[in-house]
């Protein structure tokens, strides 16, 4: 199936967006966004300009003394997922259980994109498996989303965990990025193998382009003879019925 189109004429929904540098040359005019904030200051500044464009909103489950204000905004409706980041928060291995905590504290209808790509050089605060592995086998009924589908690890990631169908993996960063090295195989692997209804696309706009992303995913997906129905799941409608599940309905 060869999904040749234009990317201008293409229903986009990108699910990872910073607006840390601002929008101007986000390539994709049309797309839908799910902007990422990775720091509560951050979202303080920018989240109502987000919300008067019509974007989604996704913040980080801050391990100090700001989750209180995280609680507070999940609470009132006024986000529409969660960011875990493990070394922007410093999470070792040992600190999942207490993630796992917050998580509970937290509305349970709010999916939960967690950062996986692995880079730099604090190992200790490396994205975990098992970590994640703990998140998704204690809260069945939570969505989560595999942010970069593992990076360089993404191979680890599609075998271990293959049994949760209450993961998704979004795919931003790690198609333009890895693209030019073995990891390339993998991410065919994951597109082919895994339930179209559970793969994202994203960008992590600024640090890739989304027009190239969305090229790459093309190219991938038309070697694969992916249908148009389910192309269109990967790009759009599964971050549409995760991010904005009062838009599907309308």
């Amino acid at each position: 199936m060869n999904h040749s189109d234009t990317n201008d004429q293409t229903r986009v929904f990108d699910a990872h967006v910073h607006v840390d540098r601002g929008l101007d040359d986000y390539d994709l005019p049309k797309a839908r966004k799910n902007i990422i904030f990775n720091e509560v200051s951050t979202y303080r500044e920018a989240a109502d300009s987000a919300r008067t464009r019509g974007d989604r909103i996704t913040l980080i489950v801050d391990t100090s003394d700001a989750f209180s204000f995280v609680q507070a905004e999940a609470q009132a409706g006024r986000i529409d997922a969660l960011k875990i980041h493990s070394r922007i928060s410093k999470l070792s291995e040992r600190d999942w259980p207490l993630m796992l905590a917050r998580l509970e504290a937290l509305p349970a209808h709010l999916p939960v994109v967690i950062d996986a790509f692995y880079f730099g050089a604090d190992l200790e605060h490396q994205p975990s498996i098992a970590g994640i592995v703990l998140l998704l086998s204690r809260l069945p009924e939570r969505r989560f989303v595999i942010a970069h589908s593992g990076g360089y690890r993404l191979l680890e990631y599609f075998f271990h965990l293959r049994e949760f169908t209450n993961v998704h993996y979004e795919l931003s960063l790690s198609l333009q990025y890895l693209n030019d090295s073995s990891v390339a195989a993998d991410l065919r692997k994951l597109v082919r193998y895994t339930d179209k209804r559970r793969i994202v696309f994203g960008s992590d706009y600024p640090f890739a382009s989304p027009r190239h992303q969305l090229s790459i995913l093309r190219s991938i997906c038309d070697s694969l003879d992916i249908s148009s129905t389910e192309f269109e799941d990967i790009v759009y409608g599964n971050a549409l019925r995760l991010f904005d599940p009062a838009g599907v309905r309308s």
